[in-house]
């Protein structure tokens, strides 16, 4: 018992070590593989918050193709049949490549948030699960080393963003991010952009990182055009360093589909990418005839407005809504700077009708008044006149009280018998 105990320690250690948390340590590829997940079956944080279940009457994301640019994506049931298509551009060393579709669970991750089936008893589902997934593998078993961390070569993710545009991928999820800007990379984001494509790419660092990139723009994420997202906590706390935030969406301690089955947790702007690439499916399964822009659109005005922090724009617009997304009516149009109000002079006919209404008005009021006077006073003859008749209109006031002073010195009392004793 002892022994299996310790052999799972050491296989969550090697997991968190491979990806799903921190950069991957600089090990051989067979030690530094995920190896499957846990049976954990209870409803995830990102759930209870986002429910995207009340968008599943209206729209589950059906017809939709969803591009993952990541590590790729690994097996797991809750995934069966789920990637339609998928290709490996990432670079490898073959003496000590694993093979395995993907060896760092990051790609797997994002794409169960995407379109992971629900399951009897398990309360981890994906936002979108009738969605169809696209895999283009741009990370091999390790991040290239000696260059910046957790960063892919801009051509890499050039070269992915085409694919997945030539697969007919209504949605691009970026989940890797470059530390520098190639013209290879912009041309690709703009080919997918002009093809109708809504591309959403994660931004990098985690808050608080003391990485000298930390904060320092990542692309495509910079892009113009590109849905630049950025990773809050269950406390709806801010999780990404970033110098362009769009949106914000769940990604710090995420329960996500693992390599080879079952569920792990994982933390980073690439998986709060997976959060808004799928609520975009879900608008553009509802909304089949909005563009790219207006999808993104409708993503950033129906967001969850951030609650904390000093700051509120490094939140962007606020936490992905799916379900408001979805089910919102929006204006049309953009708004547009009303002209300066302008008082007119009136017309000649205008100016004698305003005079006419006013002459009018003053003279019924003075009828009404009048009115008034008239009735008050025949009230008061009607009460006042008997009586002054009555009284033959002398005063009805009464009389004033006669004061009757009280002698200074009052009188002995008078004895009873006192007179029949004088005569005695």
């Amino acid at each position: 018992m002892n022994a299996k105990r310790i052999g799972r320690g050491l296989v969550l250690a090697v997991a968190l070590s491979a990806g799903l948390l921190v950069a991957p340590v600089t090990v051989t590829a067979q030690q530094q593989c995920v190896v499957g997940g846990s049976d954990i079956r209870s409803v995830p944080w990102p759930q209870r918050q986002l429910a995207p279940e009340r968008a599943w009457p209206m729209t589950t994301g059906a017809g939709q193709k969803v591009a993952v640019i990541s590590t790729g994506t690994g097996d797991n049931p809750l995934l069966s049949g789920k990637v339609a298509d998928s290709t490996t551009l990432a670079r490898t060393d073959g003496r000590n490549a694993s093979g395995k579709p993907d060896c760092m669970g990051t790609g797997t991750g994002v794409a169960g948030i995407i379109a992971a089936d629900s399951s009897q008893g398990v309360g981890f589902h994906g936002v979108a699960p009738d969605a169809v997934l696209l895999s283009a593998k741009v990370v091999g078993d390790s991040y290239t080393s000696g260059g910046p961390p957790k960063a892919v070569e801009p051509g890499l993710l050039a070269d992915a963003v085409d694919w997945a545009v030539s697969k007919g991928a209504s949605v691009i999820a970026v989940a890797e991010v470059a530390r520098e800007d190639s013209a290879q990379l912009r041309q690709a984001v703009q080919n997918a952009l002009a093809k109708g494509a809504v591309v959403v790419a994660a931004t990098g660092e985690p808050a608080g990182n003391d990485s000298p990139y930390a904060g320092k723009p990542t692309y495509p994420a910079s892009q113009e055009g590109v849905l630049a997202v950025g990773a809050v906590d269950e406390s709806g706390q801010l999780a990404t360093a970033a110098s362009r935030i769009d949106i914000v969406a769940p990604g710090l301690n995420v329960l996500t589909t693992a390599v080879g089955g079952g569920l792990a947790t994982g933390g980073g702007s690439s998986f709060a990418t997976g959060y808004v690439a799928a609520a975009a499916a879900l608008v553009r399964s509802y909304w089949p005839n909005l563009s790219n822009a207006e999808v993104v659109k409708r993503l950033r005005a129906t967001t969850t407005p951030a609650n904390v922090g000093p700051d509120l724009r490094v939140y962007g617009d606020g936490i992905v809504n799916p379900y408001q997304a979805v089910i919102d009516q929006m204006a049309k149009g953009a708004p547009a700077v009303l002209p300066p109000l302008r008082q007119e002079e009136p017309s000649a006919a205008e100016k004698a009708r305003m005079a006419a209404e006013d002459h009018a008005r003053a003279w019924g009021f003075g009828a009404a008044g009048i009115g008034v006077g008239v009735a008050g006073l025949v009230i008061a003859l009607a009460i006042f006149w008997p009586k002054g008749r009555r009284r033959g209109w002398r005063s009805g006031l009464a009389p004033e009280p006669v004061e009757h002073p009280e002698d200074e010195l009052p009188q002995p009392p008078a004895e009873l018998f006192g007179g029949r004793a004088g005569n005695n």
